[in-house]
């Protein structure tokens, strides 16, 4: 169980994209087009945290140029400068980044849903799901959001973070 202290800890939020910011559903059409669907409210969530100095990184596995150019595309219009696609060891890009901003892993919150995000919810401070994560990422995690991935869980949890910050 997680604990106000912990919470109060947390300097940055890393978040994978399928699954979390979307609901890991895609659309291809019979040429090329690749969509995916974001969550408004996880915007605002986002926005609303970075102006409280609460820093933001993306970590996707997504390897399919259509799909990393959507997720470069999703960073750049919230302002995300820490984005790691194509990843597929997402612990390393967590030590990475911490190392980036000499921040402790203690002081790192990592948000997945999937077999993929295993390793690095392991080595953070707070590690969260949504609720429509997979089994064994929900055993692992501190906190399970009420809501699911692409459907405001990143605003549930960031919410969380900001109240109890301050």
């Amino acid at each position: 169980m997680i604990v106000r202290k912990e919470i109060k800890r947390i300097k940055a939020v890393l978040m994978d994209v399928d699954g979390v910011l979307t609901d890991g559903s895609f659309w291809l059409d019979s040429d090329s087009l690749e969509m995916k669907r974001f969550c408004f409210a996880d915007r605002t969530g986002i926005s609303l945290a970075q102006k409280a100095g609460i820093k933001i990184g993306l970590v996707s596995g997504e390897s399919s140029p259509s799909g990393m150019a959507i997720v470069s595309r999703y960073a750049k219009k919230l302002k995300i400068n820490d984005v790691y696609k194509g990843c597929h060891d997402k612990a390393k890009a967590v030590i990475e980044y911490a190392k980036k901003y000499n921040f402790g892993l203690s002081e790192i919150c990592f948000i997945g849903d999937d077999i993929i995000d295993l390793p690095a919810l392991k080595i953070v401070g707070l590690s969260v799901c949504p609720k429509d994560a997979h089994s064994t990422i929900v055993k692992v995690s501190n906190i399970v959001t009420k809501r699911s991935g692409g459907a405001g869980a990143v605003r549930e949890l960031l919410d969380l973070l900001l109240s109890v910050k301050g």
